[in-house]
C-alpha cells in the first residue's frame, strides 16, 4: 500500500513538473523548430490574460519555409484562429494601435525571395471578436532618374529630394539608362513594399508603426534609397513623417 501511495506521489510530481515547464515555455516566447511562437497579454479587454501564438507547418521536415501559418488567440477556453500567408520567421508584437485602450496584435512574416520583404497583419480581438486593422499603405512617392547621374524622389506633401548616383555610373551605362550622362528615356525608380514594420512610440499619440522601404534603380537588386516612415492610427493609418536616406553603393560597383 505504501509503495502504491509512493507511486501516485511520483506521478503527481512529474505531472506538476511538466505542467510548469509548459507554462514557463509560454512565458519565455518559446520556439520549437521555428514553427511556434507565443506570448501572453490581454487582447480581448476582459482583464484576463490571453494566449497569443503563431503556429506554422514546415514545407518539409527541416525546412524553414512554413507552407501554412496560423495566428490564434486563446481566451476563456475559446480559441480564435486567423490563417496567414506562407513565409518565414513569423513574429508577434502586441500594442494598442487603434487607441481604444485594448492591446492589438501585429504579425510580420518574411516572404520568399532575396528582397527580404515582409507580409504584415494587424488585428484587434476586442470582446473576443477578430477584426483586421490592416497595416499602413506604402508611402505615396514619385521617383525617377535625372540627367547627370542623379535620382529624384518626391514624397507627397514634401519637397523633392535629389541624390547623386554616379557611384553606380558603370551599371547604369551598361543597362542603357544613361549615355554620356544623359537619360536615354524617362526612367522611374522601383519602390519596394515594406522590408520592416515595427512598433514606434509617437509623441503625444501613443504607439504607432515605423516602416522601412527600399528604392531601387532599373533591374537592380541593391537599393539606392531608403524610405523610413512613421504612422499612427486614427480611424485608419495616417502618415506622421517620412524621411529619405541614400544607401551607399557596394565597393564592387
Amino acid at each position: 500500500m505504501k509503495k502504491l501511495d509512493l507511486l501516485k506521489y511520483a506521478v503527481l510530481v512529474i505531472s506538476l513538473f511538466l505542467s510548469y515547464q509548459a507554462v514557463e515555455a509560454h512565458d519565455k516566447n518559446f520556439q520549437v523548430d521555428g514553427t511556434y511562437i507565443s506570448t501572453k497579454r490581454d487582447v480581448t479587454g476582459d482583464q484576463k490574460i490571453d494566449i497569443i501564438q503563431v503556429q506554422g507547418l514546415p514545407y518539409e521536415k527541416g525546412s524553414k519555409f512554413l507552407k501554412k501559418i496560423e495566428l490564434s488567440v486563446e481566451s476563456n477556453r475559446h480559441t480564435i484562429r486567423v490563417p496567414l500567408d506562407a513565409g518565414y520567421n513569423p513574429d508577434i508584437k502586441v500594442a494598442d494601435l487603434n487607441k481604444d485602450g485594448i492591446q492589438d496584435v501585429l504579425v510580420t512574416v518574411l516572404m520568399a525571395g532575396k528582397d527580404r520583404l515582409i507580409t504584415s497583419y494587424a488585428y484587434t480581438f476586442k470582446e473576443g471578436k477578430v477584426q483586421e486593422l490592416e497595416v499602413p499603405p506604402s508611402v505615396p512617392v514619385m521617383a525617377q532618374f535625372l540627367d547627370g547621374y542623379k535620382a529624384e524622389i518626391i514624397i507627397e506633401g514634401q519637397n523633392p529630394v535629389v541624390i547623386d548616383v554616379s557611384s553606380r555610373k558603370q551599371t547604369y551605362d551598361e543597362l542603357g539608362i544613361y549615355h554620356d550622362g544623359k537619360l536615354n528615356e524617362p526612367t522611374e525608380l522601383l519602390v519596394d513594399p515594406y522590408s520592416s514594420l515595427d512598433l514606434k512610440s509617437v509623441l503625444g499619440k501613443g504607439k504607432g508603426l515605423m516602416g522601412i522601404q527600399h528604392v531601387k534603380g532599373s533591374d537592380e537588386r541593391e537599393p539606392i534609397l531608403e524610405i523610413k516612415s512613421v504612422w499612427t492610427y486614427d480611424k485608419g493609418w495616417k502618415l506622421v513623417k517620412a524621411k529619405v536616406m541614400p544607401v551607399k553603393a557596394k565597393k564592387n560597383e
